[in-house]
């Protein structure tokens, strides 16, 4: 349990992901994240910096080098060493502390001590510990309490962070399955190497047969419809060359146009034909849902909001968090990470003062579907979800804030899929880039 002067800011951020073999590494914001911790290391407050959980990947990393591990091979990658360096900065301030929280993709450093030494040498983290408990001298017993919150996920759940050989079925999954999508070319319009960026998980077989979907109405234009709308042009312009003096009537020309229509008439069938044959398909991929969310849970909407409400409940109940068993006091405050989905939510712990939940989201792009016109796929497209949380102490209680760092994402879509989403999709350039609260509340004293 950490006792806080009230002066002092905690801020909890998770799930950056940085690390991982070539075309695994899906971490991709270095910038931003640096200057948020050159922010931070410029306050002139007592700050707590919690990085709560997967901050490393450390599972998508196969080999490292000798006399190397997978912390000190990915901070001396070049485009890190400027974020670690702002990381470093931060910790050799004066009032700064930086905490170290495992989650189920870098569990590594909780059992690796060489990991956990590499990172004390390098001057870049305090403390490593399972959870994270603090309350202000000003209401010792309101806890704020931070774990990363797989523990709420059976796929990814960790019975004994010490031990190696703790492999949850999620874990199996990044490394035995997504290294052979992400090493394999485009197939039909799937980059499969971005399975690791769809949001939420579950909607897998959706992006999949989405994607096959545009791409088979896209080679439709281009190898049928575009010729026959050639060869027709062609042919009227013949025609109209040959009938200048009202030749137009020469004997044939009727039946060649008929013959067009009967064309047109069989083509538009075919297309109707494929294309109620491609959402029967969709529909029957996309059935296949519950399978993946038995395997992949974790980041869909009803699981995210299934896990705020458990902890919520929980909270309300008084029991006490998977990882902090031996807790005492009122939780105030829960904050986690694991479900890339950031959220805060307030709970009335009986007739106390109100309590909050809350999601420190990731530091990610993600794919996230937007719904087409006319019932076709949902287009999926790039969005960066960075943010983070802050808490500090005021007259009136308890200040949670989820902030957030805008950023641009460059699209590639195809023409029919911008199509399909016209006037749905997102304006982002011109965006005011600076970090903003997304959401706030105040958990109010005990007085």
């Amino acid at each position: 349990m950490r006792q806080l002067s009230d002066d002092t800011l905690v801020v909890v951020l998770s799930d950056s992901h940085i690390g991982g073999d070539e075309r695994r590494d899906i971490f991709e914001s270095p910038d931003d994240l640096r200057a948020l911790f050159d922010e931070l290391a410029g306050l002139p407050v007592p700050v707590e910096l919690v990085l709560g959980g997967d901050f490393f990947d450390f599972l998508r990393i196969a080999d490292v080098p000798e006399h190397e591990n997978r912390a000190s091979a990915t901070i001396a990658r070049a485009e890190y060493r400027e974020l670690f360096g702002a990381l470093r900065d931060f910790a050799r301030g004066q009032s700064r502390r930086v905490f170290y929280l495992p989650g189920n993709h870098d569990a590594e450093a909780w059992w690796n001590d060489e990991i956990r030494a590499e990172l004390c040498r390098q001057g870049l983290v305090h403390e490593f510990t399972l959870s994270y408990a603090a309350a202000f001298r000003s209401e010792p017993d309101r806890i704020i309490y931070c774990e990363h919150g797989n523990q709420f996920d059976p796929a990814n759940a960790k019975r004994d962070y010490a031990d190696p050989l703790d492999t949850p079925l999620g874990d199996h999954v990044v490394t035995d399955i997504t290294p052979r999508l992400a090493s394999t070319e485009a197939v039909g319009g799937l980059h499969l190497r971005d399975v690791d960026r769809i949001f939420p998980l579950t909607t897998i077989p959706d992006w999949a047969s989405g994607r096959l979907f545009y791409e088979i109405a896209v080679q439709t234009v281009r190898w049928l419809l575009v010729p026959l709308l050639i060869a027709y042009v062609a042919y009227e312009v013949i025609a109209w060359a040959l009938g200048a003096e009202g030749a137009l009537d020469l004997p044939g020309f009727g039946v060649r146009r008929i013959l067009w229509f009967e064309v047109g008439v069989d083509v538009a069938f075919l297309i109707l034909i494929s294309g109620l044959f491609l959402l029967a398909v969709r529909r029957t991929v996309t059935g296949a849902g519950p399978l993946v969310h038995m395997h992949l849970a974790g980041s869909d909407r009803e699981t995210v909001d299934a896990t705020v409400k458990e902890i919520r409940d929980r909270l309300e109940r008084g029991d006490p968090p998977p990882l902090g068993r031996d807790l005492r006091g009122d939780i105030c405050v829960f904050v986690s990470g694991h479900t890339h989905a950031p959220s805060l939510t307030e709970f009335n712990s009986g007739s106390g003062p109100s309590g909050a939940v809350i999601n420190s989201g990731c530091w990610l792009r993600q794919l996230q579907p937007i719904a087409a016109h006319l019932g076709a796929p949902p287009v999926y497209v790039g969005r960066f979800v960075q943010t983070h949380v802050r808490l500090s102490r005021s007259s009136e209680g308890i200040e949670v804030e989820l902030w957030e760092h805008p950023r641009p994402s460059p699209q590639r879509l195809r023409a029919v899929e911008r199509l399909a989403i016209a006037g749905r999709l997102p304006r982002e350039q011109g965006v005011d880039r600076s970090p903003r609260v997304r959401a706030r509340t105040t958990v109010r004293s005990r007085g």
